[in-house]
């Protein structure tokens, strides 16, 4: 029922790629558990600005290769037509044969760096380019095998589009979770229902890859620059990482016992998602802060034990993992340390 990536008492633990990241997640700040109040699910992030320079570099590569449409060369003949009918139409390529190796490695870096550090996702599936012009879309789908949160990062010139169409749509957890709270005397609409996010140029957006989601049909535009132009992707093995002064062993052992507790407290778990917290831990072995990176914990109803409440499932995890992970103790070294712990429930 719970996929715990740290392998105890044996090496598990990765050093993140370098790389320098030009954005920072939303964290929210650790507080006492009697004070904890719980923010709810965070199904869908945005970050401006993700790539800065290397974001125009990799469009100049695009604009260049479709400049003149009577010259033939290799660059433009990599496309693949993808058309499911009544599904997907687009077309795409691999990035990592359409951009050289320098811009290529800037691009997966930058992802990297910020699935490691914001998401507890050690690893990117290779990434797609591709574009939409005239006809393009993506109906309501969901990705749940590829990893548990999907990216979009546009390259699209938005403010310049002579486009409609080209948003990503998401239902929104209110419509997948539709009778609860339903008021009969309220009317919905589209944007009640679905949430849409502009691919402003250079946005990143990241989403809960449970969600079925898609992209709005493009109309009015033929030409390749003119239309939707994203990279996009799956963060993927969420996986435990430390930082500091510790080494793996002293983390591995400082969890043991905290992690122990923490199983015995909430099994069987009546949530699914993803929870990946930081701890920051101080040169003393302590727990300064415990910090929720990200957190997609929805009820599970058909975990739930007789007599449970569906309200209570939420809390009763997080209290719990505050509880454990906030009180753990490391050995004490040289200087502060962080480590970040990924839990999939699944």
């Amino acid at each position: 029922f719970l996929k715990e990536m740290l392998v105890l008492a044996s090496p598990g633990l990765s050093s993140p790629r370098g790389g320098a990241v030009s954005c920072v997640a939303r964290l929210r700040s650790p507080k006492p558990l009697a004070q904890y109040e719980d923010p709810g699910p965070e199904h869908l992030r945005t970050v401006d600005g993700f790539l800065g320079e290397t974001a125009e570099t990799l469009r100049t590569v695009f604009d260049e290769r479709f400049e003149e449409p009577r010259q033939a060369h290799p660059m433009r003949f990599c496309w693949d037509y993808w058309h499911v009918p009544s599904q997907y139409t687009l077309h795409r390529t691999q990035a990592a044969s359409y951009f050289d190796e320098d811009a290529f490695a800037a691009l997966t870096d930058a992802l990297t760096a910020f699935g490691q550090r914001e998401l507890g996702c050690r690893a990117i599936s290779p990434p797609w380019l591709s574009f939409y012009v005239d006809g393009c879309e993506q109906r309501l789908h969901a990705d749940v095998p590829q990893g548990p949160f999907a990216f979009v990062l546009s390259l699209t010139r938005w403010e310049e589009r002579r486009f409609s169409g080209g948003e990503t749509s998401l239902l929104r957890p209110e419509t997948l979770d539709y009778w609860r709270g339903f008021d009969s005397s309220v009317g919905l609409e589209r944007g009640d229902l679905v949430a849409e996010v502009q691919p402003l140029f250079d946005r990143l957006t990241v989403f809960d890859a449970r969600l079925p989601h898609g992209v709005s049909r493009v109309e009015g535009e033929r030409d390749p620059r003119g239309g939707r132009l994203v990279l996009h992707g799956w963060f993927t093995e969420p996986a435990p990482f430390s930082e500091g002064a510790l080494t793996e062993e002293e983390v591995g052992e400082g969890l043991a016992a905290p992690l122990e507790a923490l199983y015995a407290e909430i099994s069987p778990p009546a949530v699914t998602g993803l929870l990946a917290v930081r701890l920051e831990v101080g040169a003393d072995g302590t727990v300064a802060a415990l910090r929720h990176l990200a957190d997609t914990l929805v009820v599970d109803p058909s975990q739930l034990q007789r007599g449970a409440e569906a309200d209570d499932a939420r809390p009763a995890v997080l209290n719990a993992v505050e509880t454990h992970l906030g009180g753990a103790r490391f050995a004490p070294s040289g200087g502060n340390s962080s480590v970040t712990v990924p839990f999939l429930f699944d």
